[in-house]
């Protein structure tokens, strides 16, 4: 049986990263994805300005647009509320960017194994064993759950907590390739096109429109006419070719919670680290795989095994402030297009993206402003 510090499960962002770290800590890595990279990912594919600050390796590169404002829509009025210098993103590729950083966590000296799934993991006092389809099994000292919403990892350790909300989306190519760069300028979040606390979204790529809807509730039928009627309120996306059209759990962060064991911690989506407001993810599983890496390297030398020390920093510094952002969703979601005429719940917003001020001081603005 092969044998390993950490077998980290998933090479999404929280998984490349935490194996990038660990990996130049000295802990001999293992990477384990399901798919074969680079493979396509249900996303927005929009990056805050923050996740630069995050990472010590330039992506630049495979930046598609830079994206510099953010306009606003309901479902029953006609007037585009727009603001040309706010919220700026960097949308990229996720099949691009997260093949990237799977290639960082090699370089690191990272082990990866594609196109194997993992069907078992069995945690005991001194390892924990991993199984996959192909009948192979692997120790660790620690496993990494970074698969996902539909974690095996978390369900293992026992912390299956069903799912979040559910969205879809697509990638639509204009038959005109210049209406991207004419709509390019901003990205568009669209609101009441759903009955219940969510939002439509359209990010401009390089040559396409990622396009999607998105609901906290975890059921909700007719989704599939809902992005329908979205869409149809643009008309530059008409007559535009749909690729990739996919549905998938959102798993947000519903309370403070435990997310590791003695021998398993859960990164990203796997551990419901997903804002509660925005739903962003990307951000909080490259956080978490850099917190994560840190403790775990740091408690394998010092204990050889896991404290609470990983979830409590998690708490800190990422669910701690989910709190005030349920609370932010609970008071904007009953008039977002009251609240997105707010300028100064704009500019709040935007410092929330540059990670200048947290949650609770966009509760602030939002209590000012009704």
């Amino acid at each position: 049986m092969e044998q390993y510090d950490c077998v980290v499960v998933g090479a999404g962002p929280g998984g490349s990263v935490f194996a990038r770290n660990a990996a130049r800590k000295g802990l001999k890595t293992l990477m384990i994805e399901k798919e074969s990279f680079p493979r396509y990912k249900a996303c927005g594919g929009g990056l805050t300005l923050a996740v630069k600050n995050l990472l010590d390796f330039d992506y630049s590169f495979l930046i598609e647009r830079k994206v510099g404002g953010v306009a606003f829509v309901s479902h029953d009025e006609a007037e585009i509320v727009s603001y040309p210098d706010s919220m700026p993103i960097e949308m990229i590729d996720r099949s691009e960017f997260d093949h990237y950083l799977a290639r960082q966590a090699v370089s690191a000296g990272a082990v990866l194994i594609e196109k194997t799934k993992v069907v078992s993991v069995t945690e005991s006092l001194d390892d924990v064993v991993i199984e996959t389809q192909n009948g192979d099994a692997i120790s660790a000292l620690v496993a990494v759950g970074a698969d996902g919403a539909r974690s095996v990892v978390a369900r293992a350790a026992g912390f299956d907590r069903g799912y979040g909300g559910i969205a879809i989306e697509t990638e639509l190519f204009p038959r005109d390739p210049g209406i991207v760069d004419e709509h390019g300028g901003h990205t568009v979040f669209g609101f009441g096109f759903i009955p219940t606390d969510g939002y439509g979204w359209i990010f401009p790529k390089k040559d396409h429109f990622s396009v999607g809807i998105g609901t906290g509730s975890a059921r909700m039928p007719g989704l599939a006419s809902m992005y329908r009627k979205f869409i149809e309120r643009f008309d530059f996306l008409k007559d535009a070719d749909e690729e990739q059209r996919r549905g998938w759990f959102i798993p947000y962060c519903k309370s403070s919670e435990i997310i590791n064991t003695r021998r398993i911690c859960l990164v990203g989506d796997s551990g419901h680290l997903v804002d509660p407001f925005s739903g962003e993810g990307i951000y909080h599983a490259i956080l978490s795989g850099i917190i994560g890496a840190d403790i775990v390297s740091e408690e394998l030398g010092e204990k050889g095994y896991l404290s609470r020390q990983y979830s409590r920093e998690i708490k800190k510094r990422i669910m701690r402030d989910f709190m005030f952002s349920r609370w932010c969703s609970e008071i904007y979601y009953k008039a977002p297009s009251y609240f997105y005429r707010k300028n100064r719940v704009i500019q709040a917003l935007t410092r929330l993206a540059r990670k200048e001020i947290q949650y609770k001081h966009v509760l602030n603005e939002l209590r000012k402003a009704r």
